[in-house]
């Protein structure tokens, strides 16, 4: 998925192009989960927040780690109601009953596709998170910063190249935590 970008992948960008949104809970040392793969650090309002927006979204995108974390921890598929993708370099689809399509070849130009006539959220993932703001196909990112030092883990983000965003708003919640929403201007 390196070296793609919306340049090479968009010919002729349509103006009403839907939007690609990321709504993640990152510790203050820039980590999006243990190294376990656990988010017991996540308070239980920031869980329920970003739960929130899981539930409000149509399609949902994802990698094959979070699938796989989801369905393994959750008790099974909870997003039977939506239409799911998740880019893998391999289809390991166990809930094909449930709308949900791996993306296995060209999978970023598929995901480009698919937002001509989508509106998507990122579930998780800092490696496809990457790799979005690398083709320039994420729209907009929300942060839950939360005051905490997991020391290791799972890296929020990768390189991005230097992409520019612009901060739409920023609030404290629950007294600690920074919730901040960026809306990507662009590359450089």
């Amino acid at each position: 998925m390196n070296g793609v970008t919306r340049k090479n992948i968009n010919c002729l960008m349509p103006n009403n192009m839907k939007q690609i949104k990321a709504h993640i809970a990152v510790s203050l040392d820039g980590f999006i989960a243990t190294s376990d793969n656990e988010l017991d650090w996540i308070t239980s309002n920031v869980k329920s927040l970003i739960g929130k927006e899981y539930e409000a979204a149509t399609c949902l995108l994802m990698g094959a780690n979070t699938y796989t974390y989801l369905f393994e921890h959750w008790g099974g598929w909870l997003y039977k109601s939506k239409r799911t993708f998740v880019v893998s370099h391999h289809d390991a689809n166990v809930t094909p009953d449930c709308g949900v399509e791996f993306l296995i070849d060209a999978p970023l130009r598929k995901v480009h596709e698919m937002k001509n006539d989508n509106d998507m959220l990122l579930v998780g993932g800092g490696k496809l998170l990457t790799s979005l703001i690398q083709a320039e196909l994420l729209d907009s990112l929300t942060l839950y910063t939360i005051p905490v030092m997991l020391g290791k883990g799972i890296c929020f983000i990768g390189e991005t190249f230097g992409s520019n965003w612009q901060l739409e708003s920023s609030k404290i919640i629950d007294n600690n935590i920074l919730l901040s929403s960026y809306k990507y201007v662009n590359a450089r």
